[in-house]
């Protein structure tokens, strides 16, 4: 018996000793490698590592009126379309969030809760200005790096306990000062589609109690994020726009 637990004792000093010393090395620059190739491949591994089975809606009542929104949101904001990708999961939570790889996890459970589709972008909106401000890729890469060699070491495999360990990585990088520069940007996004600005102070307002935004519990109280969104000017450009019919928003909400 004392003989096993001395192994287990010098293995896993060997083992710390070691990571410590991996991260001490600057691979980057042994290797040459650009810091923001490493982080795409890094986080195309982590992405399929950890939401490979995620379950993901794909029913095209749901899945096209998404892309839609996704769409003009991307053109009227001068984003490349095909950089973002919205993947919708079956989950009751009240919850979207951003995640490596450009990714965009909306649950159902959230839209669920959206009286109109002006509120649903304003939650996509707030995400991709996660992406579009760099506040993912910055934050996680790290983080990432733990992650992946925990992976791999452990053989962990199991994939809620991954999603929610990348999700609450994500949550740690992400600052009150983020928080409110994503809200704002969001607005704007929301602004240059035709749509009514204020939707995402009316969102943070009224969804507070679910937790709706990404870390929202965790970071600024909503209602003061949703006053400093009412500071914000925005000239009137008359009526704003519905760009989903109403037949296609009732039936993406009778589909989920």
């Amino acid at each position: 018996m004392k003989k096993i637990l001395k192994e287990f004792f010098i293995s896993t000093l060997l083992f710390f000793g070691i990571f410590h010393v991996t991260l001490q090395v600057d691979w980057l620059n042994l290797f040459h490698l650009s810091p923001t190739i490493v982080g795409d491949k890094l986080s195309e591994w982590v992405w399929d590592l950890t939401y490979k089975g995620l379950n993901e809606v794909k029913n095209d009542n749901v899945r096209l009126p998404i892309d839609t929104l996704v769409h003009e949101m991307c053109t009227a904001n001068g984003i490349d379309t095909t950089s973002i990708s919205v993947v919708i999961s079956r989950n009751p939570d009240v919850n979207a969030f951003a995640t490596v790889g450009r990714h965009i996890i909306v649950n159902t459970g959230l839209i669920e809760k959206m009286d109109n589709e002006a509120q649903l972008c304003a939650v996509i909106g707030h995400e991709m200005a996660h992406l579009e401000l760099g506040h993912i890729q910055s934050g996680i890469r790290q983080q990432a790096i733990f992650q992946v060699i925990l992976i791999l070491l452990t053989g962990n495999g199991n994939i809620d306990s991954l999603i929610n360990i990348t999700s609450q990585m994500i949550s740690n990088s992400i600052t009150r000062a983020k928080e409110n520069e994503a809200d704002k940007q969001g607005a704007r996004f929301l602004y240059a589609m035709h749509l009514n600005p204020m939707e995402m102070a009316n969102t943070l307002e009224s969804f507070e109690s679910y937790g709706i935004l990404s870390y929202i519990s965790d970071h600024a109280d909503s209602k003061k994020r949703a006053e400093n969104i009412r500071k914000m000017h925005f000239p009137h450009k008359g009526p704003y726009r519905q760009i989903l019919s109403q037949e296609t928003w009732e039936k993406l909400k009778n589909s989920l």
